[in-house]
């Protein structure tokens, strides 16, 4: 660092001094950096897709890597075979136009569960979230519908489901009814019903039949788990569940019809791609044994990275969909991004009237060269959006708004 500090920017500088300088007020400057450029994300509010009753597309995961066991006190890992010490990032966005609604670091041991109760207020009405099944407790659900925002999700195996019969509740029979999709050849259906022991939530169950294949697989793992902890056989209840997947929604049919449900929760994949693009491309997770302000300004410094990085390559490809026509691979995106990064700091640093020109020339390589190769019997994300009813706005190069 004192060797680059000096041929790049002329600053003389010992390794004890720039020790030194990676302490609490570093790291409150680059949390408040982080905090603006979050705050000052660009959105186009002529949208380019929308759906009816939607406001936001919030898809929220979380990733984690280990650090040295020596900072276990303040970001305490998982223990066991792991390490003592690790620390875990959530993340959320709106996939519609690429704002950033969550980013923060923690310790590992602050689960998905809870970290959903805490952001909770984060959500407006008219949003759809879509999250993995550890954020989606009953408790969490319940908020989303009081704040009249939709929910999609898969639901826990051990989570009860009830239908209304004759004004009782009666327990959903997945026997019965896997053995009724068999016989009429139905591959998917939606029932009213209603989740929770004692909650009785009232929910719409998507159901869809899965190939046999997949079921043997499914169970063939449950089977290996069950060994491992020493359980006894499967049940008949948890087999017919394992031949289905099932998602609740508070949407209406009309909105989200039952064929779009589940290609409509493919979109959550998307942040795992972002985490990848985090840890192969910007090395996130590529940390020595240091002190513990030293690591939190490492990570900040990288999350301030792949903010910016992110702004210009979301409005590229945004450039790229309605210009051209095509879906941009945010990882080729990044790759190339990552290569020019000495270039993209001097232009913040020392000239940011260049930005344009930047952004310019890196749509010209990706509209060609940053493509998302088109995969067989699997639709894009952007081929998602828009067999689930969003209609883009095809515009001139003269009509879109630069990144200001």
């Amino acid at each position: 660092m004192s060797i680059e500090l000096l041929n790049n920017h002329k600053i003389h500088i010992t390794k004890q001094s720039i020790h030194e300088r990676f302490n609490t007020y570093a790291l409150l400057f680059l949390k408040v950096v982080l905090e603006k450029i979050l705050s000052q994300q660009f959105i186009d509010q002529d949208k380019t897709m929308g759906f009816p009753n939607v406001n936001r597309i919030l898809i929220k995961d979380s990733t984690e890597f280990q650090i040295d066991e020596s900072l276990s006190n303040a970001y305490p890992g998982s223990g066991g075979g792991g390490s003592k010490a690790a620390v875990r990032i959530q993340y959320e966005y709106d996939i519609l136009n690429g704002k950033i609604n969550d980013l923060s670091i923690n310790a590992f041991n602050d689960q998905d569960s809870r970290n959903s109760i805490d952001t909770i207020d984060i959500v407006k009405q008219g949003d759809l979230i879509i999250r993995d099944l550890a954020y989606m407790n009953l408790s969490v659900l319940s908020k989303i519908s009081d704040q009249k925002a939709f929910y999609l999700s898969r639901i826990n195996s051990s989570t009860k489901i009830y239908e209304l019969v004759k004004g009782a509740y009666c327990e959903l029979d997945f026997v019965k009814l896997t053995e009724e999709m068999k016989i009429k050849k139905a591959a998917m259906l939606e029932r009213q019903v209603y989740i929770g022991s004692r909650e009785k939530l009232p929910t719409r169950l998507i159901i869809h039949l899965m190939p046999e294949d997949e079921v043997a697989k499914r169970l063939r793992r449950a089977k290996e788990n069950n060994k491992k902890k020493g359980r006894g056989n499967l049940g008949k209840d948890f087999k017919a569940r394992a031949g289905l997947n099932l998602f609740i929604s508070n949407t209406k049919a009309e909105d989200i019809p039952i064929e779009k449900v589940w290609p409509m929760y493919t979109l959550r994949r998307q942040i795992e791609l972002m985490f990848k693009i985090w840890k192969s491309l910007v090395n996130i997770d590529k940390i020595k044994k240091v002190k513990q302000k030293r690591l939190e300004i490492y990570l900040f410094a990288k999350l301030i990275l792949i903010v910016l990085s992110w702004k210009i390559i979301w409005r590229v490809s945004s450039w790229v969909y309605i210009l051209d026509n095509k879906a941009l691979s945010f990882y080729k995106s990044y790759k190339t991004m990552m290569k020019r990064i000495d270039e993209l700091r001097n232009i913040f640093i020392k000239d940011t009237e260049k930005i344009t020109i930047f952004i310019i020339k890196f749509y010209e390589v990706s509209k060609d060269y940053h493509l998302l190769e088109k995969r067989k019997h699997k639709l894009r994300s952007v081929e998602v959006l828009l067999y689930c009813g969003a209609k883009p706005e095809r515009r001139p190069m003269d009509k879109i708004i630069y990144v200001e």
